[in-house]
């Protein structure tokens, strides 16, 4: 052991070093999970508004829970006790569970601009013969369960104005209500909040969930009671969860694999060290520079960066195995040297799409897999050589009958070529692979979890978001009156059914010009009294029992209309209408959401008649920037190959980078071919791990072709090119064993990346072996 330590003394001082290195590193990089950074330069109007919801909408805050597993009254009991503690949180804007929670300073506001809030303050409200039938009522609230309530607010509003108001807010006619909650079928208590924290704050989504579990569990629940939670938050707890679990699998089973080959190949687990040196040098080299060059690094820029850094691998096993017998370790990296340049060269050239694609996340991967690529090859070159013995590690010998197997396949270098050939065409006339148009299933959400949301919107009612309906003004207040001239526009869809209902800001705060219009139409102080003298007659009140309602109906005819500024003591209120009214650069957003909608004609025509309402379709809209962000990457991914073609004719010449263009090329076709066979639509994952896949490749092609090029003749022939195919060999079967068990994963990601690059790397290895030059063959 101490002679072995002594020998390798430098290889494990090197990885000390590059192993304190990682977290003094870490402590300087800013990482970050912003997805923004991965979402396409909007091209219309439409998509602009979709991305913009996807980045901060408030649909990516909303948080829905169902409480099931007990009786009504218990999961009652339950939803009023988490509503409770959730809003002594201070992490939601909004909790509802239907129970009226509005505190009193919110609403003594709410009371003094009743008559200025709800359109049921019509002048006709105000008769003779209504207030007649409003102290009717009051009467018979006071004779029931409701008395504490009508004591309360009865005599200052006895039209009801206040209280149909609140229910309206805190309230949907869609839901039922049992013991004071929103309660479904089941029975499942059922709660809805909105949190404070950005729907791109994951860490602060993760937070709210976790005060969802905590409110639960806190609340007493019955036994065999259960928490349901869906949402974005939740969604991204799930599929982070899914793949960490997968990942987690793979990596454990990969590793072992991995190691238990790299033993046996090279007889000691020394192997993994030295594969250990590069790729932690081209990782640190690539953190450094993406942080140097961004001021952060993404963590999909690490996640992908590492998955195509698994390049790498390759270069010190091509540097370990392809040494001849008698030479250094230096010379063997001197001798390697222009073929592992030109791989790296290549491979780097191939990723200046995702550099100049303007999406600042694809060109973070881009710079991070080109920066480490470039370190890896430049440490298996200078670095390696000095930290391991001259003699480098002993090597296997390949079984003899598979290595004359695969050095006679350029005898059938015609075959291959045909093969490919009616491929090719096979692919054309079935119109080439089909390609992955629905987001939904690119999801790493599990689709239990993504049904599980679906049942609990549509029992909580929540807004139909196939269409979504908006408009811009200069202020709020051209905002709410072009909102309030829509939903006039589309009221005709609501009473014909088209649609079921209108959500729109105006419904919460009127503008104020409709405000100001409701107020004067109010009755004067001295015919009000006259038409409640009148009212009264006959029923059981005092004189002056309703003197509060004057005096309210007086100060309000004279109040300046309530707008968005003056919200900041009526929270519920201003959380209602946040989602729908918003402050973007340039002026103010409405939203209207139309529910349950029957007749997308009808309302795609109705709304075409507005002036300045902007319908946006979300289905079509995003597939419409999928296939643009689609369309995008196969732009670039031309322009990318076409560098690599300049490079390999530069390299090899023109008759060998056309050889080794074909091999990768032909891969890539079968690839996709296998794919499309088995079922599998092209998705930009798959574009993505076929970046890969054309690196592994081409170092096939590479050191396949060049041993075989150069070698001279008979015996040495023989022997040189077996050394570079069990080079190549053991590059490919690490790379299958890694990637292999990723096709088995669940989460689409890591399944479309395994299966792209095990197909593919079985091809491109078959293919650099068959069209590699035969013995003697020129240059």
């Amino acid at each position: 052991m101490r002679r072995l330590v002594a020998r390798y003394a430098a290889l494990f001082a090197a990885l000390a070093v590059l192993a304190l290195a990682f977290p003094l590193l870490l402590r300087q990089v800013s990482l970050r999970g912003d997805i923004a950074d991965f979402l396409p330069a909007p091209k219309t109007e439409e998509s602009a508004f979709l991305l913009e919801e996807l980045r901060s909408g408030a649909a990516t805050t909303l948080l829905i829970a169902g409480i099931e597993g007990g009786e009504a009254r218990d999961l009652a009991r339950v939803s009023r006790a988490m509503a409770a503690r959730l809003e002594a949180s201070g992490l939601f804007a909004l909790v509802a569970n239907g129970a009226p929670r509005i505190d009193d300073g919110e609403a003594a506001l709410l009371i003094a601009h009743r008559y200025a809030l709800s359109p049921a303050a019509t002048p006709e409200a105000f008769t003779e013969a209504a207030l007649r039938r409003s102290l009717e009522a009051v009467l018979d609230g006071l004779r029931g369960s409701a008395a504490p309530l009508v004591r309360r607010y009865g005599f200052a509003d006895p039209t009801g104005a206040f209280l149909a108001l609140v229910r309206g807010w805190a309230a949907d006619a869609r839901v039922a209500m049992e013991h004071g909650v929103w309660m479904a079928e089941g029975p499942r208590a059922l709660l809805l909040a909105q949190s404070r924290a950005g729907g791109l704050d994951t860490e602060a989504q993760a937070r709210t969930a976790e005060a969802f579990r905590a409110a639960f569990a806190a609340s007493d629940p019955p036994p065999g009671a259960r928490l349901l939670l869906s949402g974005p938050g939740i969604f991204a707890a799930e599929a982070a969860a899914t793949v960490r679990a997968d990942v987690r699998l793979v990596s454990m089973l990969s590793s072992v694999l991995v190691a238990a080959f790299l033993i046996w190949r090279y007889r000691s687990p020394l192997m993994l060290a030295v594969v250990a040196v590069p790729l932690s040098a081209g990782t640190l080299a690539a953190l450094a520079v993406v942080d140097a060059a961004f001021g952060h690094v993404h963590g999909a820029a690490l996640g992908f960066g590492m998955t195509m850094l698994g390049v790498v691998d390759d270069y010190p096993i091509l540097l370990i195995t392809g040494r001849a017998p008698g030479e250094t370790l230096r010379e063997a990296a001197r001798r390697i040297w222009p073929t592992l340049r030109l791989a790296t060269a290549a491979a780097v050239a191939g990723l200046v799409p995702m550099l100049a694609s303007g999406f600042p996340g694809l060109a973070q991967l881009g710079l991070f897999a080109a920066t480490g690529l470039v370190g890896a090859a430049l440490t298996t070159r200078y670095l390696l050589p000095a930290l391991l013995p001259a003699e480098g590690l002993p090597v296997r010998p390949l079984p003899e009958r598979l290595a004359h197997v695969l050095l006679r396949l350029p005898a059938r270098r015609g075959v291959v070529l045909a093969a490919l050939a009616v491929v090719a065409v096979a692919l054309a006339l079935g119109g080439g692979p089909r390609m992955e148009r629905d987001l939904a299933a690119l999801s790493p959400v599990p689709e239990a979890v993504r049904d599980l949301d679906e049942v609990l919107r549509r029992q909580v009612g929540a807004p139909d978001v196939r269409v979504v309906l908006t408009l811009r003004a200069p202020d709020a207040e051209a905002a709410l009156q072009a909102a309030e001239r829509a939903a006039e526009a589309l009221a005709p869809l609501v009473a014909s059914g088209a649609i079921a209902g209108l959500d729109h800001p105006a419904r919460f705060l009127p503008s104020a010009a409709t405000q100001r219009a409701r107020l004067a139409a109010l009755p004067e102080a001295a015919t009000l009294a006259e038409r409640i003298e009148a009212a009264r007659q006959g029923l059981p009140f005092r004189a002056n029992a309703f003197a509060p309602f004057l005096e309210g109906i007086e100060a309000a005819r004279t109040q300046a209309p309530l707008t968005p500024a003056d919200l900041r003591a009526a929270p519920l209120l201003a959380a209602r209408l946040a989602p729908l009214l918003r402050q973007e650069e340039g002026g103010v957003r409405a939203i209207l959401l139309p529910t349950d909608i029957r007749d997308m004609a009808a309302l795609r025509a109705a709304a075409s008649r507005v002036p300045g309402l902007l319908p946006v379709e979300i289905k079509a809209e995003t597939e419409a920037i999928l296939a643009e962000a689609t369309g995008a990457a196969l732009r670039w991914a031309a322009v990318g190959g076409v560098l690599v073609l300049v490079l390999l004719g530069a390299g090899r010449g023109l008759a060998g980078g056309l050889r080794i263009a074909v091999a990768l090329g032909g891969a890539l076709m079968l690839t996709f071919a296998m794919l499309a066979a088995l079922g599998e639509r092209i998705s930009v994952f798959h574009l993505t791990a076929a970046l890969l896949l054309a690196g592994v490749g081409m170092d096939y092609a590479l050191f396949l072709g060049n041993t075989r090029a150069s070698a001279r003749s008979g015996e040495a022939s023989t022997e040189e090119a077996a050394r570079a195919l069990g080079s190549v060999i053991t590059c490919m079967v690490t790379t299958l064993l890694t990637f292999g068990l990723l096709a088995l994963c669940r989460t689409p990601v890591l399944h479309a990346t395994g299966l792209t690059v095990t197909v593919g790397v079985a091809a491109a290895f078959l293919l650099a072996c068959a069209l590699a030059p035969g013995r003697g063959a020129p240059r």
